[in-house]
């Protein structure tokens, strides 16, 4: 199973890059192998040369990792995350355009009903953290809540599903969702 997810992370890495939700190696995956650990996306590696030994195993608690591989530097950011929600299995982290306009403005981002029952009414603006700090650690994963995602201020978008494919699904919502409500104004 654990030789599966390591593919499927791969594989959900070149989508993000082909769906224009990542520029360069910039965004991280990842996914919750048990209670104790996750696998990460290594820290800056192009997702269209990911392999499946590329992935790093983490301990949630510790964020100590196993390997060669340095892990991405928001390792903790996806830890903070699981840690909040029992129910998710995957996490992804982009830099997506539309996303990035209101993690600038530091707004939230209203749902449009089309999406609403995916994303909820509202996809919350986490407060400022530096990368890698545990402010923004704790700031998304208190905005993402019980969500599918939320924006990270001056930064980004993180999203969560009970697998890659929901988490990748709340992403392409979440990017399609921003566009129409700016394309709207």
């Amino acid at each position: 199973m654990e030789h599966r997810l390591r593919e499927e992370m791969a594989e959900y890495g070149r989508k993000l890059v082909s769906c224009g939700l990542v520029q360069g190696t910039w965004g991280n995956i990842s996914v919750r192998l048990d209670d104790k650990y996750m696998l990460t996306t290594p820290s800056g590696l192009d997702y269209m040369r990911l392999s499946a030994e590329d992935m790093v195993k983490v301990e949630i608690d510790s964020l100590k990792y196993e390997g060669e591989r340095k892990p991405t530097s928001e390792k903790g950011l996806h830890a903070a995350i699981y840690k909040r929600r029992p129910d998710a299995g995957a996490v992804i982290h982009t830099h997506s355009k539309y996303a990035c306009v209101f993690a600038a403005a530091g707004k939230d981002m209203p749902v449009l009903d089309e999406y609403r029952e995916s994303l909820g009414d509202v996809i919350k603006v986490a407060a400022y953290g530096l990368p890698g700090s545990k402010k923004l650690m704790n700031n998304t994963a208190e905005a993402v809540g019980t969500s599918a995602g939320a924006i990270m201020a001056n930064h980004g978008m993180a999203a969560c599903g009970k697998n890659l494919a929901e988490a990748f699904e709340n992403c392409v919502k979440i990017e399609e969702n921003g566009k129409k409500v700016l394309d709207r104004k």
